[in-house]
């Protein structure tokens, strides 16, 4: 079976699904859509996509695709999803999901419905490394999650590139889904601290109570004018913790003390992975359950309260 995709969006994050895509066999993209005529066009030369517009939801109307991956600028993921899904049309989305949690709750009554389904673009949950942190967890080797520190730095060039997107929308969404993942459940009591105060250049602080009673602490920066500290996760459980740094190792302390280099798992291959799973579901007919809907709102819920934190203000 050979399966339809559309492309929502031919910008940076377009392209890059666009070259995986062409990676997995028996997938044909089918329409391109994006409001510069000119990046849908190129991106349809280069890739052999007959069709193209400025708007993907006539194409989807009238092409059918089996499924439909949104790469566009966040603000309209809420109303291309819900024009495909108004159609049976799953859609993969990218991050944020939506721009606010009460967007987010448009998307998880309409994923409900069906026949189409939502496959939030939290593309972590289909990494290697972070996958295995999360069986690590599961196992119950480090005993119940006690807190949780994840940072994600980025060079400065993210404060001109993203003027129009709050850094905890953009960066810290991943880690914030890493929380909802690895300490199983959204999270309350959420405040936020950012310096300098109003600025894009800025560093950003969150801390929060899990549902289960994990502390959540977050950071991202967009203040380094080269190159960016690597991410990290550090994890402390009753009997024992994790220690991840992004190219180097997975160190687990405690009961079941273990060194897992990184290059055991080649290369982290996360987005091919993402798309894959989302041709699997779409050929075998099952909804997703490595990452929902629900699981993006339940993210989204405290991105909220960080940026009412910050007195942004948000739904």
């Amino acid at each position: 079976m050979v399966v339809r995709l559309a492309l929502a969006g031919a910008g940076l994050f377009g392209q890059e699904h666009l070259g995986v895509i062409d990676r997995i066999p028996d997938v044909e993209v089918v329409a391109i859509a994006d409001r510069n005529e000119v990046a849908a066009k190129t991106a349809a030369d280069r890739h052999g996509v007959l069709h193209r517009g400025a708007d993907i939801l006539p194409l989807l109307e009238k092409h059918r695709p089996d499924g439909v991956i949104i790469a566009s600028p966040g603000q309209t993921h809420v109303p291309l999803a819900l024009g495909a899904l108004a159609l049976g049309i799953p859609a993969l989305v990218e991050k944020p999901m939506a721009m606010t949690a009460a967007e987010a709750q448009m998307l998880v009554e309409a994923d409900a419905k069906g026949p189409g389904f939502v496959l939030p673009g939290h593309v972590l949950r289909f990494s290697s490394p972070h996958r295995r942190i999360a069986d690590i967890i599961k196992s119950g080797e480090i005993g119940r999650v006690l807190s949780l520190y994840a940072r994600r730095h980025r060079d400065d060039s993210h404060a001109v590139r993203y003027p129009d997107i709050d850094p905890i929308m953009m960066t810290m969404i991943h880690d914030i889904d890493l929380a909802v993942w690895m300490t199983g459940g959204s999270a309350s009591e959420v405040r936020a601290w950012r310096s300098p105060e109003g600025a894009q250049r800025s560093q950003t602080l969150v801390t929060a109570r899990g549902d289960h009673g994990a502390v959540w602490q977050l950071a991202t920066s967009w203040t380094y004018p080269g190159e960016a500290a690597p991410d990290r996760i550090e994890i402390v459980g009753e009997r024992g913790g994790i220690d991840f740094e992004t190219g180097a190792h997975i160190r687990q302390y405690g009961d079941t003390p273990r060194h897992i280099d990184l290059a055991e798992f080649g290369p982290d291959d996360s987005l091919f992975n993402e798309d894959s799973y989302f041709v699997s579901c779409l050929r075998t007919g099952t909804r997703p359950s490595i990452v929902t809907a629900q699981d993006a709102l339940a993210g989204l819920k405290v991105a909220a309260a960080a940026l009412a934190s910050l007195g942004k203000g948000t739904q």
